[in-house]
């Protein structure tokens, strides 16, 4: 009787996360394909076959990411004319995913349990990290990619040990590394689990996959002498404003490790407490010029309450830590600190807060742990009194924080499919710059984007009333 009644708290929270996730995906389909990053990557697939296009990727001088456009070009093949449903059904996709494998390490057994669900759906998706990266398109959402690719790994680590987890590990692994840097964490998250106890990927297989680690490094850097991005490929926050290429070079030129450590901590920050976002203190501006706005307050106190909920949890199972006794909610605890140190590494190049949006899922899964844990304890002991008062209090304002930022994805959405088919319209059919005038079937594409774009509906944020962008939760606030 207490298993089923398990399994039914279970299939509840999959059910809630699913029709949170479709709910996203109806706005995400709403929007059409964006005309910067799209357009130029689906007219360079367009003009190569995938050999051409991995022999082209493995080549290049500042990024070793050749499944990232190969990716594209296989699903652009696959769609047959019919692009803007293949990719927008492909992130939806992603949502669904995203969210079933987060309800699903979280092992729900319980009602209490469940109850932290809603609170952990909403920091999945409402945190900046993650709600931001739901804007990016090219035309796959590469960084949703790599964070399905960091809850796969997850779920293989923390499972029954199997053969066929370790062969799943090994291919996850070079896939991943082979799409985007950030891939290189599904490693990290392999040998954090490893480290706490979790077995369901095997000793043999860890060796196997830090050998793969070794090789992407060997070929990045002694192979193929990819390196590292300079300053100057693109501009970054610092302070308190985004500096062009130019302005990087002219003061970090000389001492570029003062601006990469600069990247790090902002990174490592902004998944703990909101603040900087994008690199830039924004919360610290507002309160200086005495233009803080609301939306900035719920970021901050809400990711900082989170992070403080977590804090409290560690502390008070520090004892069965030293003994190295783990639970399944100490090792996701445990797995997170592993994530955000290394995807804040990562993120040295540039501060950019998708980067971390691994990090942030696993922040939300942490929270989550701990957010059942304070639940538990006032189920076990019955709490009353002004203690359980406060501590009820505190658990309300966290989660209406982080329901009001998750409300807010859904306004973004809006405002992006405007801006999106804004784009579209000032470029016009056949855009400069792209070599159309001498490519047919490239202008043929594009013209098919463009009255795609603008043929779509879309709710003017104009005529929202204005209190909403106060108070909505914007990536790039500057």
């Amino acid at each position: 009787m207490v298993k089923a009644a398990g399994w039914r708290w279970s299939w509840t929270a999959n059910a809630y996360a699913v029709i949170v996730a479709l709910g996203i995906g109806y706005f995400v389909s709403r929007n059409p394909l964006q005309f910067y990053d799209c357009l130029g990557n689906m007219l360079h697939v367009q003009s190569k076959d995938l050999w051409g296009v991995l022999v082209e990727d493995f080549t290049a001088k500042d990024f070793l990411r050749p499944l990232l456009l190969a990716q594209i070009d296989v699903t652009f093949d696959l769609a047959n004319g019919r692009y803007l449903e293949m990719y927008k059904s492909i992130e939806v996709l992603q949502l669904v995913a995203t969210a079933l494998l987060f309800v699903n390490l979280l092992r729900v057994r319980s009602m209490t349990e469940a109850f932290a669900v809603p609170f952990g759906i909403a920091m999945l998706f409402g945190s900046h990290t993650i709600s931001g990266a739901i804007h990016e398109a090219f035309p796959i959402n590469t960084y949703l990619t790599i964070v399905v690719c960091c809850l796969l790994a997850a779920h293989l680590s923390f499972g029954n040990p199997a053969r066929w987890r370790d062969v799943a590990a090994v291919a996850l692994f070079i896939f991943a590394a082979l799409t985007v840097e950030s891939g290189l964490l599904v490693w990290v998250i392999f040998a954090a689990a490893w480290i706490v106890g979790c077995r369901g990927v095997s000793t043999r297989a860890l060796v196997a996959t830090t050998g793969a680690l070794v090789g992407y490094f060997a070929l990045r850097f002694a192979v193929l002498d990819v390196g590292v991005p300079p300053l100057a490929l693109r501009g970054s926050a610092f302070g308190f404003r985004v500096l062009e290429p130019p302005e990087l070079v002219a003061r970090f030129g000389q001492h570029p490790s003062i601006f990469y450590a600069y990247n790090v901590v902002s990174q490592f920050l902004t998944v703990l407490v909101a603040e900087p976002k994008g690199g830039v203190w924004v919360f610290t501006r507002g309160v200086m010029t005495g233009e803080l706005l609301p939306r900035d307050v719920i970021g901050v106190v809400s990711s900082t309450g989170a992070t403080l909920l977590i804090v409290w949890y560690s502390l008070s199972r520090i004892g069965d830590w030293r003994r190295r006794v783990f639970d399944h909610g100490d090792r996701l605890v445990l797995v997170f600190v592993a994530v955000l140190c290394a995807n804040a590494v990562i993120g040295y190049g540039y501060t950019k807060d998708v980067i971390v949006s691994p990090a942030g899922v696993f922040h939300g899964l942490a929270a989550s742990i701990a957010f059942a844990h304070v639940l538990g304890r006032f189920e076990r002991a019955a709490s009353t009194g002004v203690a359980a008062l406060a501590m009820a209090s505190v658990l309300a304002v966290l989660s209406a924080g982080w329901a009001t930022r998750l409300i807010a994805l859904h306004y973004n959405l809006h405002q992006k499919a405007v801006i999106v088919r804004n784009d579209w319209m000032l470029n016009g059919p056949q855009p400069s710059g792209f070599g159309l005038e001498i490519n047919p079937t490239g202008a043929a594409l594009a013209r098919q984007l463009y009255d795609q774009a603008v043929s779509m509906r879309a709710a003017g944020t104009y005529f929202y009333p204005a209190a909403g962008q106060a108070w909505k939760y914007f990536e790039k606030p500057w």
